[in-house]
């Protein structure tokens, strides 16, 4: 299989679809069947000809798929993985990625409020910025008039707001207002522009013009002075002008005065100062009153408007480790067709949404070569969980893992006799932090041919692996590979070595000679590891077919104990002898299981605490396999242990145990049983158990008792109620019932069935009491009797209807006919009830004869119709 793409980098315009062409080729002799599938892409993106497609041997097609990328997305690169599987042997996959470029897109909304104002020499406003594009905005906001008069000041000066944020900056607008004559009004345009570069140095303010004469001043009003705005941004760098306000300013003496002048030239000096100073300070207060209240009320309607976030991280399901570049889709919980919010990934995993709307949400997953995932770990939308946000909140820790598309490795293992060796993949695990050291669980084998060659197919991606070559008299060979997600890594090569060096020695702990320790040397790409033994010559080892001359790092570990490294150096062919190594007890660990009173029952999902009043672990006994039973490693030793044992339904129990140096049980203790070989503990339940099966008489007469089903049991102690009904399938377990954790206390058993007089009586119950209770009901209901016409039994086959009399002539009750004798009955019946009985000679005739009958409860009525002649 061969495939190719038509080009690798998409430049990616929100709702322009871009076509792509994917080429697949079939090179094998036989005719193949392929499927196509995007991964990392949200499928509405993708709109394909066709994904399953069939090919003749050297056939080649060519698929053009039609990608759009919705309004929304950030601008960056996003890489969507094509994968075309091979559906028949040797069942290949090709993964080819694609990068989708989003251009910038930048978009910026502004509004002044209030958009005109009326003030002195200051103006002060409320700036409202929305940066509505796909990619972030940093400025430096600008002002200018046309008069080049007005400066600028802005709280904050510069912007840094991602897609979608929005701010609030105040606006203080300073102007040399009009010393005599009407308002002036300038027209103030709000901009932006590129921020300064680093050193850049503001150029220092023109120097104010000398002072002027009241001549000079009334000389000049009404003219427009022409003068530099300081202020104003370089020319080509600022962006358009993007709102605009009118600042009014007053002169200092308007119209009105100045046609009081005469009067007022006439008062004292004194008193003119007096009024001149009320005048202004009552204006500049109003003024600051005003802008305060309206930048608040922008402030306030701002911060409630799409003020909710998210947040988490995506890691690697292999590793941990985190993944950046995946897709994050934001979708309502009700419309999962189109995102209302799209981002990635960080380098270190993390991802952040904000200015949601409070509601309920899904997310979606999507990366190069991984497996699309729904929050937390769904395959489709309809299986995810929905995120709920609140007004005002942030919800953080929305974390995921995703696995990627299974990869392959192939390659060569060298050496002079390869046949019969084996290749392991394992993951690593390093034995000291830091180390690239050690071998994990092996996740597949694979044998080795004669010419070396192996393929492993299907590798958990993407993940750090050791391929690990061994054969009986060769050196362990090791190499480690990291697999992408979906990488079909090929030419891996391994060289297998002839070992002729040994080391060999014992083990021992404080305890003496220790067997089960695992022995491991590692040099460079060889690792050889081996047990001690653990019977015979306790502790003893032997590491043969080592490569010489070589240095070994030489590790023993033992779970339990601290591990101990050496390094010991090989010359050629040396056989390396009584090497010593101790382990010390590095932690203890405590174990045993519990069972229930009064049979000793093993009791599973009991907790259990355990605590050195410094730190404390909880497990739980377990509730399959070996059931009771429970463990807890990791324990400081030596050391004094409180074990705690609870369970709902259980009276809790406390036991005291130590732990000496060497991390065995010191026995004694109070309560439960203590030995060397673990914790044993019988534990009391503290409720009741009402257990049993109702029963009743069957019909006809010497009939024996019977169990029933549908029969309500129910326990009540005035301020508690249980009730539950009795089985009636299977057969065997038929009217058996059981009424589980009751607290112990006097309580009032009732049983009651449809048809039946109840029965009930007073029971005292105690803890861990199993009390049985199976009363014997009064026989059930019935109506039984004979229809007669001129005195005689009616033949065989008339029609006898029972009518509930409140559905009366509707919806008969029951139906059933009469014997030879003219008898009929109706057993097992709901009472007390009022019953209307019609008998007609056949179905669909006019009723020849009717009865009406009250019946009780458990009353067997028998009873005679007379039909017409």
């Amino acid at each position: 299989m061969y495939v190719e793409l038509s080009q690798r980098r998409i430049i990616a315009v929100p709702n322009r679809p871009e076509p792509l062409e994917i080429t697949i080729s079939n090179t094998s002799d036989v005719i193949g069947g392929y499927t196509l599938r995007f991964l990392g892409a949200d499928p509405s993106w993708i709109q394909l000809e066709e994904s399953d497609i069939s090919l003749f041997p050297d056939e080649t097609r060519t698929i053009t798929a039609q990608i759009t990328v919705p309004d929304g997305m950030v601008a960056g690169d996003r890489r969507i993985t094509v994968q075309v599987r091979e559906l028949t042997p040797p069942e290949a996959t090709s993964i080819e990625e694609v990068v989708l470029v989003v251009p910038e897109a930048r978009s910026v909304q502004m509004r002044v409020d209030p958009m005109a104002l009326s003030a002195g020499k200051v103006g002060r406003f409320g700036l409202l910025v929305d940066n509505t594009g796909n990619t972030t905005v940093r400025s430096r906001l600008t002002g200018t008039d046309a008069e080049g008069q007005v400066r600028f000041e802005f709280d904050p000066p510069m912007l840094d707001l991602q897609p979608g944020e929005h701010a609030v900056v105040e606006i203080k607008a300073k102007a040399k207002r009009p010393f005599v004559g009407g308002p002036f009004v300038r027209v103030l345009d709000i901009g932006m522009e590129d921020p300064h570069p680093e050193g850049y140095v503001a150029p220092l303010p023109a120097p104010e013009p000398p002072p002027e004469t009241m001549a000079q001043k009334l000389s000049l009003t009404g003219k427009k002075k022409k003068r530099k705005n300081p202020a104003a941004p370089t020319p080509g760098s600022e962006e358009p002008v993007l709102a605009n306000a009118s600042f009014m300013q007053k002169a200092v003496l308007g119209r009105g005065l100045l046609s009081l002048l005469g009067l007022l030239v006439a008062l004292s000096v004194f008193a003119i100062v007096i009024t001149l100073a009320l005048s202004k300070l009552v204006g500049q207060s109003a003024a600051d009153r005003n802008l305060a209240l309206e930048i608040a009320q922008a402030r306030n309607a701002a911060a409630t408007s799409g003020s909710s976030g998210m947040s988490g991280t995506v890691l690697l399901l292999t590793s941990g480790q985190p993944v950046p570049g995946v897709a994050i889709d934001v979708y309502p919980a009700d419309d999962t067709s189109a995102p209302v919010a799209t981002t990635a990934t960080s380098k270190q995993g993390t991802w952040a949404v904000s200015d949601l709307p409070a509601g309920d949400y899904k997310l979606t997953f999507r990366g190069a070569g991984f497996v699309q995932l729904w929050f937390p770990q769904a395959l489709s939308a309809d299986n995810s969980e929905t995120v709920t946000l609140e007004a005002n909140s942030k919800k953080a820790g929305l974390d995921v893992s995703l696995g990627g598309v299974p990869a392959s490795i192939k390659g060569t293992v060298l050496g002079d006799d390869v046949s019969a060796a084996t290749l392991a993949l394992t993951v690593p695990v390093a034995s000291v932090p830091g180390s690239a050291s050690g071998t994990g669980a092996i996740v597949q084998t694979v044998p080795i041919g004669a010419d070396g060659s192996f393929e492993l197919t299907n590798v958990p991606s993407p993940s750090v692996y050791d391929l690990v070559v061994s054969k009986t008299g060769y050196a362990t060979a090791t190499q480690r590979v990291d697999v992408s997600a979906g990488e079909e890594r090929g030419g891996v090569e391994i060289t297998l070595r002839k070992g002729d060096g040994v080391i060999s020695g014992v083990v021992s702990s404080s305890a003496g000679h220790l067997g089960g320790v695992t022995i491991t040397a590692t040099s460079g790409q060889t690792e050889v590891t081996t047990i001690s033994l653990n019977n015979g010559d306790v502790g003893t080892f032997t590491l043969r077919g080592l490569p010489t001359p070589a240095s070994y790092t030489v590790v023993a570990s033992k779970p339990g104990f601290a591990s101990q490294t050496m390094t010991l150096t090989l010359g050629k062919g040396q056989k390396l002898t009584g090497v010593g190594m101790t382990l010390g007890k590095s932690s203890g660990s405590l174990k045993g299981d519990v069972s229930l009173l009064p049979d000793r029952a093993p009791a599973a999902g009991v907790a259990v605490t355990v605590t050195d009043g410094e730190h404390t672990i909880v497990t739980a006994t377990q509730s399959s396999g070996d059931i009771g039973a429970w463990k807890v490693g990791g324990l400081a030793v030596p050391g004094t242990y409180t074990v705690t044992f609870t369970r709902a339904d259980l009276a809790s129990q406390t036991v005291s145990v130590s732990l000496d140096a060497g991390g065995e049980i010191t026995p004694g203790s109070q309560g439960g049983t203590v030995t060397a070989d673990g914790i044993a503990v019988a534990m009391q339940p503290s409720a009741a158990v009402v257990k049993g099966t109702i029963s009743q008489p069957g019909t006809g007469s010497g009939a024996s008792v019977v169990p029933v089903g549908e029969v309500t049991v129910q326990l009540s102690s005035g301020s508690a109620t249980y009730s539950v009904i009795t089985a009636s399938v299977p057969a065997s377990d038929k009217g058996s019932y059981r009424v589980e954790n009751i607290p112990p206390g006097t309580y009032t058993v009732s049983v009651s069935r449809n048809g039946v007089s109840p029965t009930s009586t007073i029971m005292q119950l105690t803890a861990g009491q199993v009390r049985d209770y199976s009363p014997v009901l009064a026989a059930a209901a019935s109506i039984s009797g004979t229809v007669t016409q001129d005195g005689s039994a009616v033949p065989a086959g008339w029609y006898v209807d029972i009518y509930r009399s409140s559905s009366y002539p509707d919806d008969p009750y029951r139906t059933v006919r009469t014997n030879a004798q003219g008898k009929f009955a109706f057993d097992d019946i709901d009472a007390p009830e009022v019953y209307v009985i019609e008998v007609r000679p056949t179905r669909g005739s006019a009723p020849l004869g009717s009865r009406t009958v009250q019946l009780a409860a458990s009353e067997q009525r028998i009873i005679t119709v007379k039909a017409d002649p």
